[in-house]
C-alpha cells in the first residue's frame, strides 16, 4: 500500500490534516444558513404562485438557471480539487523534510529540498488562483442575482398589470416574494467555496475508509486453530505495486 506514490506517508498526513477541518468547516452555522435559505426559497416560490403565477414561473426559471450554473461551477472546482490533491507535492515534501531533517542537514541538501518545496508551492498557488477565478465568477453572479430578478420580474409584472390579468396588489406580492427568494440565494451562496471543499474532502476521506485491499480481506477465509510452528507451504505472493518482485516463492 505504501509503495504506491499516491499513498506516501507525507500525502496521507497532509490529507488527514486538511480534509477533516474542511468537512468540519461547513457542519456548523453555515449549514443552518443554507437550510434556512432553501426553506425560504421554497416558501417564496409557493407564495408567488399563489398571487401571480406569471411572475412565479419567470422567477423560478431564473433560480433554476442559477442553480445549474452553480452546479457546473462546483463540478469544475471539484475536478480541480481532486487534481490538486493528486499533485500535492508540497505537503509530501514538507513531511519528508521534517522526518529527515537531520539527514538532509548532514548531506548538505537543504537548498535542494528548499527549491523542490518552493516549486511545488508555486504550482499549488497557480491552481488556487485558477479556482479563485471560478469562485469569483460564482460570487459576482449570485450577489447580483437580486437585481436580475428585480429587472425581469418587474418587466413581466408591469405587462401583467397592463393587460389586466392580475391586480397590481397580487402582482407586487408575487414580485416581492421572488425578490426575497433572490435575497435567500445571495445569503447562502457566499458559503459555496466551503461546501465544494467539504464535498471533495469527504469523498477523499471515505475512499480511504472504505478502500478494499487488493490482496484480499483479512476478515474473510478460514481461521484454523494454530499450535506450535507456523509453516508456509506452496505460497506464492507479491505486492500489487511490485508484481515482478515476489516475496514468497513456494
Amino acid at each position: 500500500y505504501f509503495d504506491n506514490p499516491a499513498h506516501a506517508p507525507g500525502k496521507l498526513i497532509t490529507r488527514l490534516a486538511s480534509d477533516a477541518p474542511n468537512i468540519k468547516a461547513v457542519v456548523d452555522a453555515r449549514m443552518l444558513q443554507v437550510i434556512y435559505a432553501l426553506s425560504a426559497i421554497v416558501a417564496c416560490i409557493v407564495i408567488a404562485f399563489i398571487y401571480c403565477w406569471q411572475v412565479a414561473i419567470l422567477g423560478t426559471s431564473l433560480i433554476l438557471l442559477l442553480a445549474f450554473v452553480m452546479i457546473g461551477l462546483a463540478y469544475k472546482i471539484s475536478i480541480m480539487n481532486i487534481e490538486q490533491i493528486k499533485n500535492d507535492e508540497a505537503g509530501r515534501i514538507a513531511i519528508e523534510i521534517i522526518e529527515n531533517v537531520k539527514t538532509i542537514q548532514l548531506l548538505t541538501r537543504c537548498d535542494m529540498f528548499f527549491d523542490h518545496y518552493e516549486t511545488a508551492s508555486k504550482q499549488q498557488k497557480r491552481s488556487e488562483l485558477k479556482k479563485g477565478m471560478i469562485e469569483a465568477i460564482n460570487y459576482s453572479i449570485t450577489q447580483s442575482f437580486m437585481y436580475f430578478m428585480m429587472c425581469f420580474t418587474y418587466a413581466v409584472g408591469i405587462r401583467v398589470i397592463y393587460q389586466g390579468d392580475k391586480s397590481s396588489d397580487d402582482t407586487f406580492k408575487g414580485i416581492i416574494a421572488m425578490m426575497l427568494g433572490a435575497v435567500a440565494v445571495m445569503n447562502s451562496a457566499q458559503y459555496f467555496p466551503e461546501f465544494v471543499k467539504a464535498k471533495t474532502a469527504a469523498g477523499m476521506l471515505f475512499n480511504i475508509i472504505y478502500r478494499k485491499p487488493r490482496t484480499g480481506d483479512l476478515m474473510e477465509g478460514d481461521r484454523p486453530e494454530i499450535r506450535g510452528n507456523i509453516l508456509f507451504e506452496n505460497v506464492k505472493f507479491s505486492y500489487p505495486q511490485r508484481p515482478l518482485q515476489p516475496i514468497m516463492k513456494g
